[in-house]
């Protein structure tokens, strides 16, 4: 019977830590097997793990897919990213003009 009631704790810090996983934007699944896994500390390092959604985002310029501002590839296209690629480019400041 001891055995159930761990099964059953493990259980709920599994749930507790997939949703809270899936609402910072990560896996449901990998949040609720590490949280299962190491109940305490699992569900301690899905509440302190860091938000997916707030990640600056850019599209890419082939096909137009939403990427993270981080990556190198994009996942739709294959199309080889530039590093901090924005689609505004930056105005060139310019100095005074020679005479």
């Amino acid at each position: 019977m001891a055995g159930g009631a761990v099964l059953v704790i493990a259980f709920c810090f599994g749930l507790a830590g997939g949703i809270i996983g899936r609402l910072k934007g990560s896996s449901f699944f990998l949040w609720f097997l590490i949280s299962f896994c190491v109940p305490f500390f699992g569900l301690a390092a899905a509440v302190l793990y860091r938000y997916e959604t707030l990640e600056p985002e850019k599209h890419c310029p082939r096909c137009g897919k939403t990427v993270k501002l981080y990556e190198a590839l994009c996942t739709r296209c294959g199309n080889e990213l530039e590093p901090g690629y924005t689609e505004q480019p930056a105005p060139a400041v310019h100095g005074p003009e020679p005479a």
